[in-house]
């Protein structure tokens, strides 16, 4: 079984014309799709596919790097709190 991600995983730095609101959606989509990858090296580790698995934690930890570049993206672009 393979994990198909419909967002693009090569790094890229998020774009500064999105809203703060739209840069945590965007690092919300790229948890889920992170959690996602990891249940998907647990089934694989259960099946003895450690090659599989290895390539799936690969693909959840850009997961998780561009949802952190988006959150930190977000707070730069929150206004201040009053």
């Amino acid at each position: 079984m393979t994990l198909e991600s419909k967002t693009p995983v090569t790094p890229t730095s998020a774009p500064t014309l999105l809203k703060p609101e739209q840069h945590h959606s965007k690092a919300a989509e790229h948890l889920e799709l992170a959690a996602k990858a990891h249940k998907e090296v647990a089934k694989l580790i259960s099946a003895n596919d450690h090659t599989g698995a290895h390539a799936h934690v690969a693909v959840a930890h850009e997961h998780l790097t561009h949802a952190h570049t988006h959150a930190d993206a977000a707070k730069k672009a929150m206004p201040a709190a009053k």
